[in-house]
């Protein structure tokens, strides 16, 4: 049987005794009190179930102010109201203020076992129910903090994924290392700053903790897709591969030596004796028009804006030819060699320049294929417009300016800028921050880049977010 504590509440000691002894006799925990002011003192120290408590206690307070207190400093605990003057008003007016019941003197104990049987029925069900929500609260909490747990791991796992996507970029080209990380910092910086902008065509635009995350991860793995364009594609920093142009340099000099093998034969011929330095005598004076033609090639090799005097000289180079060790004559230049020098500017041919551009919609499909949740759903769409520009010269779908979201808008000029500052790529030199802000200036003023946008780039000073962790050097003329 369980056990629970009984009080009962009556001036009368014999009854009250009475009571309290029958009710222990009964497998009870039992005790009395003489007034209502004994009853609250003792239910401050211990909880009662059941309050017995008769109704009219002289010089003191009555049963219903007990039950009154009582519902103030034990909600749970059940009054059960006894008296010899029961009126029907009296009844309801105990029960209204939270009797549980209602019991009439005198009274014999099999009603009295039978009104607290029904209150500790009641009572037992209520503390149950308490249990059992308490219990489904506590799990609920346990299942919650676990998924919390959960969706933290994931997010980490995640975060993790990206930042080893990145790593593979940089591995696959090391001469933009940071430049991902670079362009988050930007994008996110540039992001804050329209958020911080009330006028102007952005001033309706806020970007939601969610939206800047969703930006961040499409600014980190927005050049993903070089992961499958050719290396010697994505590092190349001259013209012609450092073996082809070896190759061209070696079939020059042996032209000279094929040239000095003549001059000797032909002497030789003529039975001219051999004289002491003849040979290096013969070979100098090949070897200074031999430069000429060394050093027009490696002009030509390199990323610069051709000029047209150079273009000129260039048709020479395309009658050059050798002995090769078949006994063909063979030229110096092959035709993709010439075509590779006749590159007007930068070292990549139409195809290269294809194959690199190609990258946005490698990172496209690589990005298509992530299930993102819903507040990051537009992270490939995002990545895949930031070569985009608004007069519909970007690449690779030549949107025009209301088909760009406006967080690809932001994330161009973000890449724009730190492509120009940085100093570590092999095919060009860094341009300092203040004439990378011109070049901005003058893309936005050409319809390339938003130049609302730029204006807040430039008003929060978002350049300076990566100041110290770009590697720029002084312009070069």
């Amino acid at each position: 049987m369980d056990t629970y504590n009984i009080l009962i509440v009556d001036d009368e000691s014999d009854f009250r005794t009475l009571l309290v002894e029958a009710l222990e006799s009964m497998g009870y925990l039992c005790e009395g009190a003489e007034t209502a002011e004994v009853a609250l003192d003792m239910a401050r120290t211990r909880h009662f179930a059941i309050i017995f408590t008769d109704l009219n206690m002289p010089g003191g307070l009555s049963g219903l102010d007990l039950l009154q207190a009582i519902q103030e400093i034990d909600p749970k605990t059940f009054c059960i109201l006894m008296t010899g003057y029961a009126t029907t008003d009296s009844a309801i007016q105990a029960l209204k203020s939270g009797a549980y019941d209602f019991i009439q003197k005198p009274f014999k104990l099999a009603e009295l076992d039978a009104s607290l049987q029904r209150a500790l029925n009641h009572y037992k069900a209520l503390r149950q129910n308490e249990a059992y929500q308490s219990g489904l609260e506590e799990r609920v909490a346990e299942r919650t903090r676990e998924v919390v747990k959960l969706k933290d791991d994931i997010e980490k796992l995640f975060e993790g994924f990206v930042q080893a996507a990145v790593f593979a970029i940089e591995a696959r080209d090391p001469s933009t290392s940071g430049h991902s990380n670079r362009v988050a910092t930007l994008t996110v910086g540039l992001a804050e700053a329209v958020n911080r902008t009330p006028t102007g065509s952005y001033g309706p635009l806020h970007f939601n903790e969610n939206q800047v995350k969703e930006l961040r991860y499409a600014s980190l793995l927005h050049d993903f897709g070089k992961v499958g364009v050719r290396e010697q594609v994505l590092v190349k920093a001259r013209k012609l591969e450092p073996e082809r142009l070896e190759r061209i340099l070696q079939r020059i000099y042996q032209r000279d030596l094929e040239a000095v093998a003549r001059r000797l034969e032909e002497a030789w011929k003529r039975s001219e004796a051999y004289e002491e330095g003849c040979f290096e005598i013969v070979m100098a004076a090949h070897r200074a028009e031999s430069q000429r033609i060394a050093d027009l090639v490696l002009r030509c090799n390199e990323p610069k804006l051709l000029t047209q005097e150079v273009v000129d000289s260039m048709d020479e180079l395309e009658e050059l030819s050798f002995l090769h060790w078949n006994g063909a004559v063979t030229k110096v230049l092959e035709p993709t060699d010439i075509a590779a020098l006749r590159i007007p500017r930068g070292s990549l041919s139409k195809a290269e320049r294809d194959e690199i551009n190609s990258h946005v919609d490698k990172t496209y499909r690589f990005l298509k294929q992530i299930p993102w949740t819903g507040t990051l759903a537009d992270v490939p769409g995002i990545a895949y417009a930031h070569h985009e520009r608004l007069n519909g010269m970007g690449y690779p779908r030549a949107l025009k300016s209301e088909a760009i979201p406006p967080q690809s808008k932001l994330m161009a000029i973000c890449d724009v800028y730190d492509a120009l500052v940085a100093a570590d790529r092999p095919y060009k030199v860094a341009v300092t921050v203040p004439r990378s802000l011109e070049i901005l200036e003058d893309e936005a003023r050409a319809g390339l880049l938003d130049g609302e946008a730029l204006g807040i780039f430039l008003e929060a000073r978002v350049f300076d977010l990566t100041m110290n962790q770009i590697k720029a050097e002084p312009e070069r003329a």
